[in-house]
């Protein structure tokens, strides 16, 4: 499964625009709905990760944000910062590289992700996703193995348990490099008015 990396931000995209163009090397900036938008940072530059860039985006807009980082349908790591600073992180695996360790996740605190809620919050989908819990039967293993066979689907269900609406669920899990790869598919999608080029990025063709 693909590897992606996008932050969510609970400011508009026009007003967060002006910082991301000035913090973020390259990527792309798209809009979460009214109150929301997201970046999606070409990681291949130095220091332009998703955690990397968390903290001086929220420091620059004095608003909280939640980097999200999802490594080949295994792991779902989340990080949340306030005023530069990390103040919350989960790990759906974290002894991933360490088979004789504890396979529960780390950092699973609903309270964490509160701020990042679009409408009502499902606390009990949000507790179930975070703990490794899948509530829909297509995302448990057919195996009975504990957890969701993709990590992908944890991260899903933790932003629509957030009220997302599944358009922005979608694009919270683009990536730079799929946006780049597939730029008439997303312009298509996107409309032109609706994405932020950042950094030395070029605009998608």
């Amino acid at each position: 499964m693909t590897t992606y990396g996008t932050i969510l931000i609970p400011v508009p995209l026009e007003q967060a625009a002006p910082v991301l163009r000035e913090v973020c090397a390259a990527g792309y900036a798209t809009p979460a709905g009214p109150r929301f938008c997201l970046v999606h940072p070409d990681r291949s530059v130095d220091d332009n990760s998703v955690f990397m860039l968390a903290g001086p985006i929220s420091a620059e807009l004095g608003a909280p944000v939640l980097a999200a980082f999802q490594y080949d349908g295994d792991r779902l790591e989340l990080e949340v910062w306030r005023d530069g600073a990390r103040a919350h992180r989960y790990d759906s695996w974290p002894a991933r590289d360490d088979e004789s360790a504890n396979d529960a996740p780390l950092g699973a605190d609903p309270s964490a992700f509160l701020d990042f809620a679009a409408g009502p919050v499902d606390s009990h989908r949000l507790a179930s996703a975070l703990a490794d819990t899948p509530i829909d039967v297509q995302d448990m293993d057919v195996d009975g193995e504990p957890g969701y066979v993709w990590a992908q689907a944890l991260h899903w269900d933790v932003l629509r348990a957030l009220s997302h609406p599944d358009q922005v669920i979608h694009r919270a899990q683009w990536d730079y490099f799929h946006m780049r790869g597939a730029p008439q598919a997303l312009a298509k999608v996107l409309g032109s008015t609706e994405l932020v080029v950042l950094g030395t990025t070029g605009p998608l063709l």
